[in-house]
């Protein structure tokens, strides 16, 4: 092949490495490829499938317990504390409950309506809002409905 005088194009190239394959090709066997496959298939027979080995389920059962433990172990989150108000709230009934009458009249009438009424109140006006501008957009619409039948 070093004797060979070497194309310099690229058909040439294809043209000597396709003689060359030729040249250099064996016959194969008559039926070799099914030989082949059958002796893949008698080894595969003859090795047994592999199964859950003992150890495995050991490891699975070993990690599930350490997991059960760190849980069972884990701190459990503190309790958050209540928000100031309704302890406020509290507190204040209690003095209401303890004082006179003039001071519970005072404290009870500003401190409910604003802690515990007012806020409320803002989500009642809220929602008869949406419930009154749904109700105006029904009758709007309900001229077409009728009309549309």
């Amino acid at each position: 092949m070093k004797d060979e005088p070497q194309p310099s194009t690229w058909p040439g190239i294809e043209a000597q490495l396709r003689d060359e394959a030729k040249r250099d090709a064996q016959d194969f066997p008559p039926f070799l490829h099914q030989r082949i496959m059958a002796a893949i298939r008698a080894e595969a027979e003859k090795q047994p499938r592999p199964t859950v080995g003992l150890a495995k389920v050991w490891r699975w059962v070993f990690a599930g317990g350490l997991a059960c433990i760190v849980l069972a172990l884990w701190p459990a989150p503190a309790p958050q504390p209540l928000a100031d108000a309704p302890q406020k709230v509290s507190e204040w009934i209690v003095l209401v409950a303890n004082s006179d009458e003039q001071m519970a009249n005072l404290i009870s009438n500003r401190v409910l309506n604003d802690m515990v009424n007012n806020p409320y109140q803002q989500q009642l006006d809220s929602l008869s809002n949406e419930f009154e501008s749904a109700l105006d957009f029904t009758l709007r619409m309900m001229p077409i409905e009728l009309a549309l039948r």
